[in-house]
């Protein structure tokens, strides 16, 4: 291997670390789906820290916020490829105490940015591959999670909370409604090189401190 691809390969492995160094929680990977191998999809649910690539304010601010991930990973043993309708709608997070009593939620809160869900789109899945998907910005202090793929519904923990909470949710991707999304990826592709997923992925509770995420800061 020549010494440039190899510097190469050395950056790539660094960068990876690095970017998983930046995961706060991360939820245990869900069972395969389907179990078969008709096409399984596994997923997890993450958090990592930081704020959105478009972000200009202070680096004050940016070091407070998270933002939320579902990674989806391809476990097909066979090299096959898949599509599927990524809606971030199709997100429903629990955060329960240790009793099992709901997190508290702000009265009368306001969506991250004053917008609304992001549209949903087709995303390709290559074999034995990973993708992460961008669901909603939160923060650290207070602690700020989304209940969903609409920002304006959230749970909002003081740092002072002592109370450990646990955190799962589920993700069910489906078939576009849209007729003009009912399509192929790329409009010259071969209809057999990609097989179009369905189904809902289950993600492990984790546990969560809102302490221990202030600390981080």
């Amino acid at each position: 291997m020549k010494p440039i691809a190899i510097a190469l390969l050395i950056l790539s492995t660094i960068r990876c670390l690095a970017d998983d160094t930046n995961i706060i929680v991360a939820t245990d990977w869900s069972e395969p789906v389907p179990a078969d191998l008709d096409y399984p999809i596994r997923g997890r649910l993450i958090i990592t820290g930081g704020g959105e690539p478009a972000y200009g304010g202070p680096k004050s601010e940016i070091e407070n916020f998270t933002t939320m991930f579902v990674e989806l990973q391809n476990t097909h043993g066979a090299g096959a490829s898949v599509k599927l309708y990524f809606d971030v709608m199709g997100l429903k997070c629990n955060l329960m105490d240790s009793n099992g009593k709901p997190a508290p939620k702000p009265k009368g809160g306001m969506g991250w940015g004053g917008r609304g869900a992001f549209s949903p789109s087709w995303v390709v899945l290559p074999y034995n591959s990973t993708i992460r998907l961008f669901v909603n910005p939160g923060s650290r202090s207070p602690l700020h999670i989304t209940e969903t793929g609409e920002p304006w519904s959230y749970w909002e923990i003081p740092s002072s909370d002592t109370n450990v909470y646990y955190l799962s949710g589920s993700l069910t991707i489906s078939t576009a409604t849209n007729a003009t999304l009912v399509a192929t990826p790329h409009e010259s592709v071969n209809p057999h090189e990609y097989h179009e997923w369905k189904g809902t992925l289950v993600f492990p509770k984790v546990k969560i401190s809102a302490s221990k995420f202030a600390k981080q800061n």
